[in-house]
């Protein structure tokens, strides 16, 4: 095999041809630009070179209208869909129902069943019961002495130190050991209550892997009547609108106290109103000085517990329902169903017909064609017709406000 002329066969690797070196460019004779050079080319550039990037790559900005130019800033079209409901229509032009507002988004929750992750959650404010305070201002009143515990197995190993109560307000009891021994245990202290083993308390447990409600036997030396819960969020204000406080200081009424419960062993007489009506006027007349009258201090009733019920607007229903409407809102919706009738009422048919009709047009040509128009003309129709009626609707809620407020 005969190479070409410049190249030669590799002795190393059979069968490739490499370049001769007196063959390949030299580095004499190559051209290299100067830093001088390149920038005076790079600036010869820029004069000639185009404002935008996007006309180097040749997009051409869009310059013409929109088709339908101007539909966007009638504001009376917007008013008038987003108006009161139950306004009165004007020259008897039926209006058309509210469309039920719609989403592309699901629904449906989606079933995370993820542990949350740590840091992510509300930290809740918990209160115990009794109090740290309570505690120590029961323990302070008690005299102790201490002793070390006993040393069960190795004599050198630290062992705790005990209080053992001698003094102050504190109760001894007894239980019976798994020995059936009798041994001497501490129930009270202050105010603190201690088990002796016979004590119960409602707790839950787990039965086939449910909690139910259950009395749960008290082990000897527990502290009775210990209770958690959380209230709020940390750092949360307490909401305290709902509690018998707010309603006794808004009403500034006082809390009755329970009735007592009247004899009923007596049958009672049942009559009718004109006969209790005819012996209270005989009791009148036999009675020569009437007593006086009492009135008694406003107050509330002894029922229910939770003042709120009383008030309808502080009732809670399901799903974090509100028993009654603020009375602001239904003061502004009937002013604003107000100007509204007052604006139609001074409208034409006509224009209150294109506007409950431009609702729910899907476009403009439906709009003239509904008047008679037909192609092209149509669609001109019904900008011309749907923005005249959308400035007459302006300018009669305008007037509207000032007749109202007259």
């Amino acid at each position: 095999m005969t190479p070409p002329a410049g190249y030669y066969l590799s002795p190393m690797f059979p069968g490739v041809l490499f370049k001769r070196r007196d063959e390949a460019p030299s580095s004499a004779t190559m051209s290299y630009r100067t830093t001088a050079a390149h920038r005076a080319a790079v600036e010869k550039w820029r004069k000639t070179a185009p404002a935008n990037d996007s006309d180097i790559f040749g997009k051409k900005p869009k310059t013409a209208a929109p088709r339908h130019r101007g539909l966007g800033a009638m504001s009376g079209l917007l008013a008038f869909r987003n108006r009161p409901t139950g306004v009165a229509e004007g020259g008897g032009v039926k209006m058309k129902g509210f469309s039920a507002l719609a989403t592309n988004w699901s629904l449906v929750p989606v079933n995370d069943n993820a542990a949350p992750e740590d840091g992510f959650g509300n930290e809740r404010a918990v209160q115990y019961e009794p109090s740290i305070e309570l505690i120590m201002e029961s323990v302070a009143k008690i005299e102790t002495r201490e002793r070390p515990e006993p040393s069960m197995l190795n004599p050198t190993n630290v062992r705790e130190i005990h209080a053992i109560p001698t003094g102050g307000s504190v109760e001894y009891g007894s239980y019976t050991d798994d020995d059936g021994k009798q041994q001497k245990c501490t129930v009270r202290i202050g105010s603190l209550r201690f088990s002796d083993g016979s004590q119960k308390e409602k707790g839950q447990k787990l039965v086939l892997k449910e909690a139910v409600d259950a009395e749960i036997r008290m082990p000897v030396g527990a502290m009775l009547g210990c209770n958690e819960k959380s209230a709020r969020d940390k750092g949360a204000e307490i909401d305290e609108t709902g509690s018998n406080a707010h309603y006794r200081w808004m009403v500034k009424g006082k809390s009755a106290n329970q009735p007592k419960k009247k004899d009923r062993s007596k049958k009672r007489v049942v009559m009718s109103k004109m006969e209790a009506r005819t012996m209270l006027a005989e009791a009148i007349a036999n009675t020569p000085v009437m007593p006086e009258v009492k009135r008694a201090p406003d107050g509330f009733p002894y029922g229910p517990t939770a003042l709120r019920q009383l008030f309808i607007a502080g009732r809670k229903g399901k799903n974090g329902e509100t028993g009654s409407e603020a009375w602001e809102d239904i003061a502004v919706e009937n002013e604003n169903k107000r100007q509204f009738e007052i604006a139609l009422e001074s409208m034409l048919d006509s224009d209150v017909s294109i506007l409950a009709d431009a609702v729910d047009a899907k476009s403009l040509t439906q709009l003239g064609e509904a008047r008679g128009y037909k192609g092209r003309h149509a669609v001109d129709a019904g900008r011309a017709l749907l923005k005249a009626a959308n400035d007459n609707f302006e300018r009669a809620l305008e007037l509207a406000k000032y007749a109202a407020e007259a």
